[in-house]
């Protein structure tokens, strides 16, 4: 019992402080505070569908299996996204051109296509792993699977909520 209680122990505090650095070096490399919300915002839903995930496969949260979660790697399109948004949206812009809506949406499309296989090349590289058999199938599979599902989160949010976060709550005209 003291065991279980000291890893599920470490597992929240290493996710708990994993999660305020991924948030603190957003908030420093995109210097905007918005801009920094929306992609944290990443990280908690990413880390929804990696449970319901865990949950609809009866994945036991242990210490490998949540510990192998990686903030940097669930973040990454959404940043790309954003950052992209804010480039476009910095832009001077002609009267009666796009609309700021506009101008995200294309940046949105801009970025799709490369983050959408950078994403699924970091998901093929934890398929090898679910094959695996015994003893270590039993042990890599499941971190293998809670990955994939934050990952999946993570792609499906980069396409949809990212957007829409960015298109309400960026700024029409940033400040370089």
């Amino acid at each position: 019992t003291e065991l279980v209680d000291h890893v599920i122990d470490t597992v929240r505090a290493n996710l708990f402080e994993g999660g305020l650095l991924v948030i603190a070096v957003l908030f420093i490399f995109l210097g905007d505070i918005r801009a920094g919300l929306i992609v944290a915002l990443a990280i908690p839903v990413s880390l929804m569908f990696a449970f319901l995930g865990m949950w609809r496969f009866a994945i036991a949260g242990s210490l490998l299996s949540l510990g192998a979660l990686d903030f940097g790697m669930v973040v990454d399109s959404s940043v790309v996204l954003v950052e992209n948004c804010m480039r476009r949206l910095s832009h001077p812009r002609e009267p009666g051109g796009l609309s700021k809506n506009d101008i995200i949406r294309d940046a949105s499309i801009e970025v799709r296509q490369p983050t959408l296989f950078g994403e699924l090349i970091i998901l093929i590289v934890y398929v090898p792993i679910l094959t695996l058999e015994g003893v270590e199938g039993k042990l890599f599979r499941p971190m293998a699977m809670t990955v994939i599902f934050a990952l999946i989160g993570s792609l499906i949010l980069s396409m949809t909520l990212m957007p829409v976060l960015a298109s309400l709550f960026l700024p029409a005209h940033p400040q370089e």
